[in-house]
């Protein structure tokens, strides 16, 4: 089963379950869900946008990327 069907069944699943089945489901995912930047993390994307901003790193567009990937496929 791919991951979009997977989703779609997880969504259909929560929408019809039973309180006590949500609260275990939330429970099994709760430390996945709470989580947050370190600061490690939001001075390495600063860092990152800065070298975009300033032309220094290599950046893609939409079709550029979609591209790559389709390749990647063949």
């Amino acid at each position: 089963m791919d991951s979009s069907a997977l989703r779609d069944k997880l969504h259909h699943y929560i929408d019809v379950a039973d309180e006590q089945k949500l609260q275990a489901i939330y429970v099994l995912l709760e430390n996945e869900i709470d989580w947050s930047y370190t600061s490690e993390d939001i001075a390495l994307l600063h860092h990152r946008r800065q070298q975009h901003l300033q032309g220094l790193s290599k950046s893609f567009t939409i079709e550029e990327s979609l591209e790559a990937i389709r390749k990647q496929k063949e």
